[in-house]
């Protein structure tokens, strides 16, 4: 059961759209309190965080920011700012910029700006953002990004996309991208991209009209390697 207490806080300008365990409700100030001691709260004019939920997605708009904290499955779609902490399964489609930090899954698509995944205990799933940074993942799987760095992942993906750097990952495939960078991962193989920067680790690259792949292997040195230019006719 979800209660409303309007007097909690001042009215905001925004209206958000929450449902919470399959009911749909809307809100733009006071507090909502529900069984189990979770809680929606409009914290002020166009900012809401909702905690301790089992299912909650919210709807909001692009000046409009989320935040939740400890909730089973959160989403947000089409909100400005979102952010997740201790989260179970997170999924964002359609915002400015998301942070995540502390969940379990990530599944995150079409964000204009950057976009932060940190210690993310599970898979992380992002496609079309800005600029996307992710660190201590167990699986990272990205693609349409302009901008992304991986790190300290047992495995990663990465497909179509700008510029990708790979750091202390297990497994890595990157294929349809631009400039690789690859440092310190055990078993990396790139297909069908622009150049490739390899500082240290074992790369397998394979051009796309060429087979067998090439091997590289580069010792432990204080400078990137001249990169490899691979072009396909």
């Amino acid at each position: 059961m979800v209660t409303a207490d309007p007097n909690a806080l001042p009215l905001s300008a925004h209206k958000f759209t929450v449902v919470i365990d399959g009911v749909e409700t809307a809100i733009h100030e006071g507090v909502l309190r529900c069984d189990g001691g979770g809680t929606v709260t409009v914290l002020r004019s166009g900012v809401l965080e909702a905690s301790r939920l089992r299912h909650v997605v919210v709807r909001g708009s692009e000046g409009c920011d989320v935040r939740f904290t400890r909730c089973g499955h959160a989403a947000a779609e089409g909100c400005g700012a979102a952010s997740f902490r201790r989260c179970d399964a997170v999924r964002v489609a359609g915002a400015r910029e998301v942070a995540v930090r502390a969940c379990r899954s990530v599944d995150v698509a079409r964000v204009a700006g950057a976009v932060s995944v940190r210690r993310c205990k599970g898979a992380a799933r992002v496609r079309e953002v800005g600029e996307l940074r992710v660190g201590r993942c167990r699986e990272a799987d990205v693609a349409g990004c302009a901008d992304a760095a991986v790190a300290r992942c047992r495995a990663a993906r990465a497909d179509w996309c700008g510029a990708v750097a790979l750091g202390r990952c297990g497994s890595a495939d990157v294929t349809r991208c631009g400039a690789v960078n690859v440092d310190r991962c055990r078993d990396a193989r790139v297909s069908g991209c622009g150049t490739v920067a390899v500082r240290r680790g074992k790369v397998s690259v394979l051009d796309m009209t060429k087979v067998p792949p090439t091997m590289y292997q580069e010792q432990a040195g204080p400078v990137l390697a001249a990169p490899v230019e691979i072009t396909s006719k």
